[in-house]
């Protein structure tokens, strides 16, 4: 099959951003407010259907403590606790959970920089390193900390540090190369 012969993406519409959880609240330009307008999305009713792997951390797990941006540097800041759901049998969080942390964490800690047709839809992940440093155990309270160290037009890095909050320790390291998507207005139904 040539490249002229194989089918092509379906493009991604706009009305995937009416669904809550999709797109930031551009709106508010408090940067933490922003990022719990997102949080609080997934708490909507209209969500209780659904049965996501994003879904059951985002509305019950995360917290975010605080988030900045500035002409320099945009940062925010989440904690949570390394909860039964999130482990494996030996007691420690899943690498799965952690990546799975860090990519959500990474992800809003973009918020503050997005605004109409720029990152107002997360945009999706082409990199997600994670380098585990050491086990995070079941029921330890953690600090997630996220830096946008860039973000242009199409692509993005942020950076995610997870700890744990009693000594400080680094528990794991992030770096997640994001793209954004551009959604393409929806066809009318009539």
């Amino acid at each position: 099959m040539t490249d002229s012969e194989a089918p092509k993406a379906e493009r991604y519409s706009t009305d995937l951003l009416k669904i809550p959880g999709m797109a930031f609240e551009i709106t508010e330009p408090d940067p933490k407010k922003r990022i719990e307008a997102y949080i609080q999305a997934y708490r909507n009713p209209e969500m209780a259907h659904v049965q996501t792997f994003d879904l059951a951390f985002m509305r019950d797990h995360i917290t975010v403590v605080s988030a900045s941006t500035t002409p320099e540097k945009t940062t925010a800041v989440f904690e949570m606790k390394a909860a039964p759901l999130f482990t494996n049998r030996m007691g420690n969080m899943h690498g799965g959970a952690v990546a799975m942390i860090h990519d959500m964490c990474t992800t809003m800690a973009a918020a503050p920089l997005a605004r109409r047709d720029f990152w107002w839809f997360g945009g999706v992940s082409r990199t997600l390193l994670i380098t585990y440093l050491r086990p995070v155990r079941q029921n330890m309270d953690l600090v997630i900390e996220c830096q946008v160290l860039q973000q242009g037009t199409r692509l993005s890095t942020i950076r995610g540090e997870m700890r744990d909050k009693r000594t400080g320790q680094l528990l794991s390291v992030a770096e997640h190369n994001k793209a954004s998507i551009n959604f393409v207005e929806a066809k009318s139904k009539i």
